[in-house]
């Protein structure tokens, strides 16, 4: 009876082993299968993370822009300080002494200086995206800008006393129809092809000033929101904003009579100058750079 249990127990025993080493081959399949699963899912996630990251990224760089927005659409400080800058803008001209024969000329450029533009940067924080050629080039052909508060009076007054006015932008000369059509619907005044000037080939704008002299007239006044909207831009233009404070600084004197700036917090080559290459940056690069810039003492 003893060596029968005995039996009985070695058998069990056998299959015990067996059942064990079989679970044991079971547990290492499972592990293996569920590693090379989750390194497989974990390759594809990393991509995705990167993307995810630069989206958040934009959409956070977007937000940024709120308030600005907010301030220029529905602040009484915006409308006052654009009035201010055409009031300043007439008394200049007035003040201004020409050669005998000559005419006084005025160049404005047109985005966030006599036309308003802010609905579309407001569009793009709904969406989160960033600037695109592609987005803007829609947007001016759906030609939908408003107009500065103070821009038509202060056109209409620099017609009206046998001035030239002389619209310079960087807007894309495949936009031209476009602009046209926009200006004149808002009711600016000499809007044809002496007059306006968008951009060809490069966005630096001296040569664009050139054609007032060449139709006779002498530059008196030049009002934008952008240091490269006038004609010291060749100092300005690409340069980081240490530069363009310093050129600030030169012409000081020359601010509120030759030099008439409009404000613009939403965008502008100030942004470019915060470092190099600062447009080519990814928008998380961008996040940085922008916090990096900021004076705490």
């Amino acid at each position: 009876m003893y060596l029968v249990c005995k039996l009985q127990v070695l058998r069990l025993g056998g299959c015990m082993k067996k059942a064990i080493k079989f679970i044991f081959y079971v547990f290492i399949f499972v592990i293996i299968f569920s590693c090379s699963k989750n390194g497989s899912k974990n390759t594809t996630e990393i991509v995705k993370t990167e993307e995810e990251r630069q989206a958040e990224a934009q959409a956070l760089l977007m937000e940024q822009s709120v308030m600005a927005l907010n301030w220029m659409q529905q602040s009484g400080e915006y409308r006052a300080l654009a009035y201010q800058a055409f009031n300043l803008a007439q008394m200049a001209f007035d003040s201004a002494k020409v050669t005998d024969g000559k005419k006084k000329a005025v160049i404005v450029d047109l985005d966030e200086t006599m036309i308003d533009n802010s609905a579309e940067g407001a569009n793009r924080v709904f969406t989160k995206k960033g600037y695109s050629k592609e987005g803007w080039s829609l947007w001016c052909s759906e030609e939908r800008a408003k107009a500065i508060p103070g821009a038509i009076d202060f056109a209409n007054y620099v017609i009206a006393q046998g001035g030239k006015i002389f619209y310079v932008s960087n807007r894309s000369k495949n936009e031209y129809q476009h602009t046209v059509n926009n200006l004149q619907k808002l009711g600016f005044p000499a809007v044809d092809e002496t007059s306006v000037f968008l951009k060809d080939k490069e966005s630096q704008k001296t040569s664009r000033f050139e054609e007032a002299e060449k139709q006779g007239c002498t530059v008196v006044l030049f009002i934008g929101d952008n240091l490269d909207d006038f004609d010291f831009t060749g100092e300005t233009y690409h340069q980081l904003n240490n530069t363009r404070r310093e050129v600030v600084d030169k012409n000081k004197s020359a601010f509120g009579i030759k030099y008439i700036l409009l404000p613009n917090p939403i965008y502008g080559n100030w942004e470019g100058g915060l470092c190099n290459n600062y447009f080519k940056s990814t928008p998380e690069q961008k996040l940085k750079i922008r916090r990096d810039n900021l004076i705490k003492d």
